[in-house]
């Protein structure tokens, strides 16, 4: 982890830009700070030239004192695992069976179409759907969760 900035905000709360490594040794960049009265703790990535990526939010505690520890932990955690690969030819791949992921929107001509954000990928439902196909005949559980516990 490799403090980059620390600011804060028009209201005085404190935001601080924080670089992290995931599991394939890629460093990614989040910003911390608080939000919504101070009530809560968010983690949101930072991808250049793209939209941002995952997003994690922490409840701050009653003290007022915002979990960095444990904001810190939960991004380590995630970023430990990889759920799909891409090969060569650009087709997905799953390498555990579960696949964590947020929903975001997309740009351009298929505004309003869901994207989902997986690691450090975007990928669309066409993709999804194409990559499910080695299970068809199985079962199928999607369960929609808060940001960041995916």
């Amino acid at each position: 982890m490799e403090v980059i900035d620390m600011t804060k905000d028009e209201k005085g709360e404190e935001s601080m830009v924080e670089d992290f490594f995931d599991s394939a040794g890629k460093k990614r960049t989040f910003r911390l700070g608080v939000y919504a009265a101070g009530n809560f703790f968010e983690a949101v990535e930072l991808r250049e030239g793209e939209p941002s990526g995952i997003r994690f939010i922490l409840p701050v505690p009653a003290d007022g004192v915002p979990p960095w520890g444990q904001m810190r932990d939960k991004i380590r955690e995630r970023l430990s695992q990889r759920d799909l690969v891409r090969d060569e030819e650009g087709r997905l791949h799953d390498l555990r069976r579960t696949i964590r992921a947020q929903i975001t929107d997309q740009d351009g001509p298929d505004r309003g179409t869901p994207l989902l954000l997986v690691d450090d990928m975007e990928v669309t439902w066409q993709e999804f759907g194409q990559m499910l196909m080695t299970y068809a005949g199985w079962g199928l559980r999607l369960q929609i969760c808060d940001c960041g516990d995916e």
